[in-house]
């Protein structure tokens, strides 16, 4: 089962090959509780997009720092601040 996902135990939610996931362990009191605000905090670039031109130049210079920095990887704002 996947703890703290609604309807977690369901047949649906069985990992299939070739299927990825992030999974993200974190600190807790142990309350089983989760709440949600609707706040994106991670974001991720998809491999499988095509090419968009970019304009401003503050995008492409952000985007050029994703791509080294992250690839694909799930990155938070917090590390783009940094």
């Amino acid at each position: 089962s996947i703890p703290i996902v609604k309807n977690g135990c369901e047949e649906s939610l069985i990992m299939e090959e070739g299927e990825i996931f992030a999974i993200e362990t974190f600190g807790s009191t142990g309350r089983g509780f989760v709440i949600e605000d609707m706040e994106c905090s991670h974001y991720m670039k998809r491999f499988d997009c095509p090419h968009v031109p970019l304009r401003m130049q503050s995008s492409k210079k952000l985007l050029a720092h994703i791509n080294k920095t992250f690839g694909t990887l799930a990155f938070c704002r917090r590390w783009l601040e940094r």
